[in-house]
């Protein structure tokens, strides 16, 4: 049940907050500003943490294969990673032409960090395709999970900015930064406990039954 509620407000959550960004986004005048919100709340927010959902989806399961959920989890990774490669590079040539840096602030670092770390969970995710290895299932998981985290405090400091102060107001702002840290932890605890299921169930059988060992040595 617990599981249940967390995926189901996460959901909820980020669709319902990329719904609110690219509503205001779209008609915005401010084409660097607008285009830059708009593909990185659709990529790095919505696709990668809906990647990271539907492939332990719990209703999603029972209506398509194993394998269509791996190929669904595996084109909203590549599809965000695009989406938001877009996204910085729009906003980076504008700042090249104002001469003004773009990843020296807490949003733009984030951003940076969050977007290298899904592109490495990409790129583990193909070697994933070849070869299963608890590790690097391990490492993919994980720069996942952080890359969404450090995305996510990159929407966060956005909300700081002057182009969220211009567009909303300070009630609408708080109640962002509220939603924003709302789904993360949604996202991020659905995810860890699916981690740890899954690290469980690919550790070799040899470890329990050698703990299973000592631990009848115990009662004896």
């Amino acid at each position: 049940l617990y599981r249940i509620i967390l995926e189901l407000l996460a959901h909820i959550l980020l669709i319902a907050i990329t719904v609110v960004m690219v509503k205001k986004t779209s008609g915005l005048d401010d084409h660097s500003s607008g285009q830059h919100a708009l593909y990185a709340i659709l990529g790095l927010f919505l696709c990668v943490g809906e990647s990271l959902l539907v492939c332990h989806s719990w209703w999603l399961g029972d209506f398509i294969s194993e394998n269509r959920l791996n190929l669904l989890h595996m084109v909203l990774g590549m599809v965000g990673l695009w989406l938001g490669l877009v996204g910085i590079f729009a906003k980076s040539i504008f700042k090249s032409k104002i001469h003004e840096p773009h990843f020296n602030s807490k949003h733009g670092l984030c951003g940076l960090l969050g977007f290298l770390l899904i592109a490495g969970a990409v790129a583990s995710g193909f070697a994933l395709v070849c070869f299963t290895h608890l590790a690097l299932h391990v490492i993919h998981r994980l720069m996942g999970l952080c890359g969404f985290v450090l995305l996510s405090c990159s929407q966060w400091f956005a909300l700081n900015l002057g182009f969220a102060r211009r567009e909303w107001n300070s009630w609408k702002i708080k109640w962002l930064r509220i939603s924003t840290l709302a789904a993360t932890i949604s996202v991020v605890s659905y995810e860890f406990l699916c981690l740890c299921r899954d690290i469980v169930h690919l550790l070799p059988k040899s470890w329990f039954k050698a703990i299973g060992l000592k631990i009848d040595r115990l009662h004896n």
